[in-house]
């Protein structure tokens, strides 16, 4: 694992963010059973769960990585139809309107793969578009050959090609969501166990960003 770019390692500021909700949920563990029938019960109750749920999705999200770093993130036991994986991804993000084009020659088209990591990837570049640009975010699909072009795109902030670079290298500090960091690389790793690609572009005016996903068609 690469460092972050910051003043620690990457291991450091694990160690630190994972810290985070626990503390949070010591704290109000504490409270409750100093005081279990007090007129902040029900909050602090709140505070447990959404801490419990926030540090889960991070040892989720660490438990990915992991298995990616060791080549078992991805099972291509099954023929995948991308446009309902696309379509998946976008209905699991309630009240998050993507605008979506996929051209005609890319309906029906089916990657030999693992539909659930196939649907988490679009989800996390999709929210990854949204949480730069939630008013421009969209994707295109388009079929090149052999294989499907997945691209997500939105009119964010420009970045720089260092800062580009970096987003498919390192993970992203700070996280766009209560996360490690990590969701990008773990998608690329989902994009690479597909027999695919992720790569990060700018348009030609520099004006938006674009992740591209590319996947080869099941035969």
């Amino acid at each position: 694992m690469q460092s972050d770019g910051s003043d620690k390692p990457w291991f450091d500021r694990l160690a630190h963010d994972l810290r985070g909700p626990l503390t949070s949920l010591q704290t109000a563990a504490y409270l409750l059973r100093t005081d279990p029938g007090g007129d902040n019960a029900k909050e602090l109750a709140d505070i447990v769960v959404r801490q419990s749920q926030r540090m889960a999705r991070m040892i989720e999200e660490l438990d990915d990585w992991g298995r990616a770093q060791q080549k078992r993130l991805v099972d291509r036991s099954e023929r995948v139809d991308v446009e309902a994986a696309l379509d998946m991804a976008i209905a699991s993000q309630h009240g998050l309107v993507i605008a979506s084009d996929i051209a005609d020659d890319a309906r029906g088209l089916h990657v030999q793969g693992d539909v659930a990591r196939m649907t988490q990837m679009f989800r996390t570049l999709l929210l990854h578009a949204a949480s730069r640009d939630a008013a421009n975010a969209r994707v295109c699909v388009a079929r090149d050959g052999a294989q499907v072009q997945v691209v997500f795109c939105d009119d964010g902030p420009a970045l720089d090609a260092t800062a580009r670079e970096r987003l498919l290298q390192a993970p992203l500090v700070p996280p766009p969501d209560d996360g490690l960091g990590l969701r990008l690389l773990i998608a690329k790793a989902i994009a690479l166990g597909h027999g695919g690609t992720l790569d990060v572009e700018a348009s030609a005016d520099g004006a938006s960003l674009r992740l591209r996903c590319a996947l080869p068609l099941a035969e």
